[in-house]
Parts: structure tokens; sequence; C-alpha cells
């Protein structure tokens, strides 16, 4: 699995859910999917968790984390179970004969599992769709100002770096 096919799937979703205005809903894909969101307190090293038994899956999230953070780990636990990471054995995944679990910690963004980049990828992608990004952007005054970003930032309930890594990323900054 690709960090480019992890983006292609959010865009997709994007596109077959027709969502054309920002800020994306990610509650509501995530209850589209069938999957349950909880808000939880799941300490300090876990930003959230997606847990799977028996092909039903729930995503918690830590509850006292600010909202766009709760917004990015909902988009990213969504992308973890759309590329069904769930599903793969390995040392992110704790799981016996009946349960599943994947979760993200605060090193998920470090960029050091291939498994949390492409989650990563698929969030920043799901919560700032490229054709949406672009539009908007066409529409401010360049090259875009630190105002520019911080307006984006909060049109499409990220966080300024999460804003600032997706317009550098398409080639916007």
């Amino acid at each position: 699995m690709s960090v480019q096919l992890a983006r292609a799937t959010a865009e997709k979703l994007v596109e077959r859910l027709g969502l054309n205005t920002a800020p994306i809903d990610v509650e509501k894909i995530a209850e589209d999917l069938g999957l349950r969101v909880v808000a939880e307190d799941l300490g300090t090293e876990i930003s959230g968790l997606l847990v799977s038994k028996d092909g039903m899956a729930s995503i918690a999230v830590e509850r006292s984390e600010p909202p766009v953070r709760k917004r990015f780990t909902i988009a990213h636990e969504i992308g973890h179970f759309l590329l069904r990471h769930h599903l793969q054995r390995n040392e992110l995944v704790h799981a016996d004969e009946h349960w599943q679990v994947i979760y993200r910690s605060p090193r998920a963004s470090e960029g050091l599992e291939p498994m949390e980049v492409q989650a990563n990828q698929f969030a920043a992608s799901l919560l700032m769709p490229m054709k949406l990004v672009r539009d908007r952007v066409e529409k401010l005054q360049k090259p875009l100002t630190e105002k520019d970003v911080k307006a984006l930032t909060s049109e499409f309930k990220v966080s300024e770096q999460a804003m600032t890594i997706r317009l550098s990323g398409l080639g916007l900054i």
C-alpha cells in the first residue's frame, strides 16, 4: 500500500459522498461507514483507537484533545479502516481471537511507520481535499500570507500545521 493510494482512497471517498464544502464532517462520514465514534479518556499516550470485532468497528478519541486534533484523529482512524490496516497483523495491531485494535499515538505523526504515514496522508486528503483546497486558494491573493493560511485553517477546521503541510504538499506555498 502506497501513500499515493491512501490519498487517492480519501479523494475517491470525498467524490463518492459528494463533499464539496469545508469543513468536512468526519463524524458523519464515520457514521455513514458504520463506525461509531466515542470520546474517552485514553490517557496521554493515545490520541485515538480503531477497535474491530466480528466485522464491526468503532473509533475512540481522546476526550481532552482539541477539536481540530480530534477531527484529524477520526479521519486518521477512518483511513486505517478503509485501508484495511486493522486486518493486518503487526506490532501496531493488538489482536486476539476476537478483538483487533489499532491506535494513533502521539508519535504517529513522526513518519516512522508506513501504515501511520498512509493513515496521516489519508486524513489530510479527507479533511483538506485537493480540489477544495485548490479552489479556495485560487480565490485568494498570491502569494499566500500568514493571514490566508489562518483563514484556511479556520475554514477547514484543521490545525495550522496540518494546513501548512497540505498547502506545501500541493505546491501552493
